[in-house]
């Protein structure tokens, strides 16, 4: 009997390979405070597998997997404090930028609506790994430019998301179009306190909207 299902399973198995490309805003909030701004995020781009079974019984029909591996690049800005330069001007403020790795796992709900139009409903948990960050900041009336390591910065972040969406199958290839919200569960930066420091909480947020293509291969 076992056989017989994964036999089953593997008969009706259908596995898509694609790409995804998107843009948004990046969001990093501080407690206490440091006039945090948005900053866009121009590229979040991934490879994305999706396993999905259409020969299967009830709601399981509609309900897609994806793994997708991803580059995504981060900004946000915050006014300047003692941690960055004691020379800072009044007003001045910190621009930040990040690139990333990501690897978010998906489940994605494509509910038929008409034709071959479909609403996607999807779930996401996700884990980045930072590869580089950079910082602009004014000290004396110049730029300064320099990429910046932290002691008490995580580099890791982990978390979880979702979103809805439009997807359109002509043969077998789909376009979509999606928006997706993702919230850290993790801290960017480790809570510290020290006469040079504040102690203050980092959560990072994104609003992501993408278009992808999906290739059926099996």
């Amino acid at each position: 009997m076992a056989f017989f299902f994964a036999g089953s399973v593997a008969a009706y198995a259908e596995i898509y390979v694609g790409a995804r490309y998107g843009a948004g805003l990046t969001m990093l909030y501080f407690m206490p405070h440091q006039d945090e701004k948005k900053g866009i995020t121009p590229v979040n781009a991934a490879v994305a597998f999706r396993y999905c079974n259409s020969e299967a019984q009830g709601y399981e029909r509609y309900m897609n997997l994806m793994l997708e591996f991803g580059y995504a690049e981060r900004s946000y800005s915050m006014a300047t404090r003692p941690i960055v330069s004691s020379d800072t001007t009044a007003g001045a403020r910190t621009t930040r930028r990040s690139q990333a790795l990501e690897l978010p796992l998906v489940m994605q709900a494509r509910i038929p609506l008409y034709r071959q139009l479909n609403l996607l409903v999807t779930g996401v948990a996700y884990g980045a790994y930072y590869l580089k960050n950079t910082q602009k900041y004014e000290v004396g009336g110049s730029q300064i430019k320099e990429t910046f390591s932290y002691d008490n910065f995580n580099g890791f972040e982990y978390g979880v998301g979702g979103g809805l969406g439009f997807s359109l199958s002509v043969g077998k290839t789909d376009f979509a179009l999606d928006a997706r919200y993702m919230a850290s569960m993790s801290y960017l930066y480790k809570p510290t306190i020290s006469p040079a420091r504040f102690l203050y909480e980092s959560m990072p947020m994104q609003v992501i909207i993408s278009f992808s293509v999906m290739r059926k291969i099996f």
